[in-house]
């Protein structure tokens, strides 16, 4: 009596297996979106500011960081502002979810952080400035103080 037990008991945690790497298999796959997040070259950016075509460019250093120097045009929302209050954040972007962004900070961890926060918002045309604030600096781009 207790062998038929023992194969129903088997073949149970064989499909309770089964269902669960199943399970697992979608939660990895990655969310479908039309997004474009990318890296955008200080070059590039440099050149679009002088053409008049820049993007919307966030800063996410602090206020007193933005302050010493910052990008021509940038819009300076610190960093933990996304994290303490995102919808407040978020509600000083543009309506349109499909306008062009750049995000910075000194090294990019920030504005990582920053970025997860918009795209969570739907925004699907956010980049990061390669190199970010200190490699547009080193660059010898122009800095505003403004």
């Amino acid at each position: 009596m207790t062998k038929p037990l023992i194969n129903v008991t088997k073949h149970s945690f064989f499909y309770l297996a089964i269902l669960m790497l199943a399970a697992c298999a979608q939660e990895a796959a990655p969310p479908a979106t039309t997004s474009t997040i990318g890296e955008m070259p200080a070059a590039e950016l440099n050149n679009r500011i002088k053409n008049n075509t820049a993007p919307l460019i966030i800063d996410v250093r602090t206020s007193e960081e933005f302050a010493s120097g910052h990008l021509p045009g940038a819009l300076n929302i610190a960093h933990n502002e996304f994290v303490d209050d995102p919808a407040a954040s978020i509600a000083l972007l543009p309506t349109a979810k499909d306008a062009e962004m750049v995000v910075h900070c000194v090294s990019g961890k920030r504005a990582g952080i920053a970025m997860e926060v918009i795209t969570a918002a739907g925004y699907t045309n956010v980049n990061h400035l390669s190199g970010d604030y200190s490699g547009w600096e080193n660059a010898g781009y122009p800095v505003g103080t403004e």
